[in-house]
């Protein structure tokens, strides 16, 4: 995601390197974050975006609310783009590990880090 811009819009030809096993990615986010942790974020509208390579969900956080693009970049690590309901980026945070993916965006979406 070293191509997306904040304030630009998110384009799904610049997005990902390599195909994302959404399955395997939202299973992660739920281990590590639990059923309420990721429920705090009103998750929603879960989809697999730009041919594979992106996961898209909408959620409606405490600080985010508009969609999130998770990505696994060619490191095999996660890049997370927080964008407003109409694609305009807000915010790229890039390689984060897996273990690391649930804290990294709730942080963003619903309990600011301290």
């Amino acid at each position: 995601m070293d191509n997306l811009v904040v304030g630009e819009k998110i384009d799904g030809f610049n997005i990902g390197v390599r195909l994302i096993d959404a399955n395997e990615t939202i299973k992660q986010l739920k281990h590590f974050g639990g059923w309420m942790g990721v429920g705090s974020w009103g998750m929603r509208k879960l989809t697999v975006f730009a041919g594979n390579k992106a996961l898209r969900m909408t959620v409606s956080g405490r600080l985010h609310s508009g969609h999130v693009y998770i990505t696994v970049n060619g490191a095999d690590l996660y890049d997370v783009a927080f964008c407003s309901n109409r694609g305009t980026i807000k915010k790229v945070i890039t390689d984060v590990y897996f273990d690391d993916l649930f804290r990294v965006m709730d942080a963003v979406i619903e309990t600011p880090e301290k």
